[in-house]
């Protein structure tokens, strides 16, 4: 049989567009839904839906579909994928997991990325082999730059997204006129930007919000991510702008976000 290549789909659009490349390339998909999770248009590709925790499920579904490799992609969080309502099959990883739990999701995901691939001998591939479209690339894609003076706190945002990644507690920070205005926690980027509105922070033009790699996560699974509800917040706090790195950052609704930051003076820039 031709060897197919599975997905483990989490939340939003960024599985289908792996699914849809995939396929567009000429090579078979299988995927594993989440139920509860994964958007219901993934089922136009050959799927089977399984609840949290099936694992040892998820894994039989991959082999006797042929899938020798498996990207994971989509919003999640990653404990809570393996860790609630393990099947039997998934007891050992459960196991393993509950010892690393207090470590972050980086040792987590390193933790179920091993079980993969040298317990269940499937090969994890990272989304952006097949999201090259999205991937940030190096440089301004906006018509409006960053400040001259943005390089220094480009400096210190990069300083402070690395001690916050290295404590594995987020990916995220915003800075503005040479100071740290907020950094993300476990609770995501998202919550840190909706924090920063309410508090309705004064004098934060040319500022940005800076995502980047942790330095100890691995690159395969759970790259930052970034979306226009994330530059619409940037906009209603009174930041300018978004920093990532090159290669190492999506950016989902990539047109409708160089089209929005136009209109509204706003910079995504990868350094």
């Amino acid at each position: 049989m031709v060897s197919k290549i599975g997905i483990y789909a989490g939340k939003g659009t960024l599985p289908i567009k792996v699914a849809q490349t995939i396929t567009d390339s000429g090579k078979d998909v299988f995927i594993i839904a989440i139920k509860g999770l994964t958007n219901k248009d993934i089922e136009r590709f050959p799927h089977k839906w399984l609840r949290f925790g099936q694992i040892g499920a998820a894994m039989k579904m991959l082999r006797n579909n042929y899938c020798d490799e498996l990207v994971i992609i989509g919003g999640a969080h990653i404990p809570n994928f393996f860790l609630l309502f393990p099947d039997f099959s998934g007891l050992k990883l459960f196991f393993s997991l509950f010892k690393v739990r207090k470590n972050g999701d980086a040792s987590i995901i390193k933790t179920i990325i091993n079980y993969i691939e040298v317990i269940q001998g499937i090969k994890v591939t990272g989304a952006d082999v097949y999201l090259t479209d999205i991937l940030m690339p190096k440089g301004t894609i906006t018509n409006t730059l960053p400040r001259n003076n943005s390089i220094s706190d480009i400096r210190l945002a990069e300083e402070t997204c690395m001690k916050v990644g290295a404590k594995d507690d987020g990916q995220a920070c915003l800075v503005a006129n040479g100071k740290v205005i907020a950094v993300e926690d476990i609770n995501g980027t998202d919550f840190m930007l909706y924090e920063a509105l309410n508090h309705k922070i004064d004098n934060l033009d040319g500022g940005f919000l800076m995502k980047t790699l942790k330095p100890i996560q691995d690159p395969r699974v759970d790259l930052p991510t970034v979306g226009i509800n994330t530059l619409k917040l940037i906009n209603q706090i009174g930041l300018s702008g978004i920093v990532l790195q090159s290669n190492k950052a999506f950016i989902v609704d990539k047109k409708e976000m160089i089209d929005f930051a136009n209109a509204n003076n706003l910079f995504i820039h990868g350094v």
